[in-house]
């Protein structure tokens, strides 16, 4: 079950959303506040709450300000906006939201906003399951299995499938695998601490290697490398001069 909180200084918008709401199966509003103050009030001692539908426009504290507050904390919910003016979408999924709804509200947009909240409340789940955990527990220890959410499907890399992970010129996180390129939501520096083994080491700010999978090793200016890699087409890996020393202390290992 999906717990609710509505943040709305509009009194009759906020009755209207809430009686709305607790018509869908499998969400039930948890508290209704009429600014951002109150709100972030209510969620400090760790509250429990998976979703905040947050008026854009208030007047004591506005939707923006107050999403970015909640943005910052350990474990926050999730955020669908509520506005009356559509261009404030782009804003809102700047700042991360799930999602936006349009007053006045509408039936079917709000079964639509609760189906997308409980496919990704699921996966949240799914991520810290037993069945995660009894993956990589039949592995030794830094040799853990990496999952990434991929087309609606959670997709189990074994580190040996894994060529590399880098850091997009968006500032994405790819995992780039012999099952395919996959987009996270985790940092480089996080993927790295799950993978914590030998085989896998850092050759550049935004590049990580597999070494069981470097091919070929091509000097480069200034007494650095180009690493090509087995399963991995796309691009030659660089070796930053600031990781030469580590790399080439792992690579003779192999």
């Amino acid at each position: 079950m999906l717990k609710a909180i509505i943040v709305d200084d509009e009194l009759p918008a906020r009755k209207e959303l809430a009686f709305m709401l607790e018509q869908i199966e499998g969400i039930s509003v948890i508290a209704e506040f009429e600014d951002g103050v109150e709100t972030l009030e209510f969620l400090k001692p760790d509250r429990q709450a998976d979703v905040i539908f947050l008026d854009i426009q208030m007047r004591r504290k506005d939707g923006i300000t107050t999403a970015w507050e909640i943005m910052q904390m350990a474990q926050p919910p999730y955020i669908v906006f509520i506005t009356g003016f559509e261009e404030y979408a782009i804003k809102a999924f700047e700042l991360e939201a799930v999602d936006y709804v349009l007053k006045p509200f509408d039936e079917q947009r709000l079964h639509q906003t609760v189906r997308k909240l409980k496919t990704l409340h699921s996966r949240h789940e799914l991520s810290n399951t037993p069945i995660v955990e009894y993956l990589n527990k039949q592995v030794p220890s830094g040799q853990k299995r990496l999952s990434i959410w991929s087309n609606e499907r959670m997709v189990i890399l074994h580190p040996r499938d894994i060529c590399c992970v880098k850091t997009d010129d968006k500032g994405k996180t790819v995992v780039c695998s012999i099952k395919g390129n996959f987009v996270t939501k985790l940092a480089l520096k996080e993927i790295q601490e799950k993978l914590a083994s030998s085989e896998f080491i850092r050759t550049h700010k935004s590049y990580m290697v597999n070494l069981n999978r470097i091919n070929e090793v091509i000097p480069w200016f200034n007494n650095t490398y180009m690493l090509v890699l087995d399963g991995y087409d796309d691009e030659k890996i660089p070796v930053a001069r600031h990781y030469m020393k580590d790399f080439n202390r792992e690579f003779e290992k192999i």
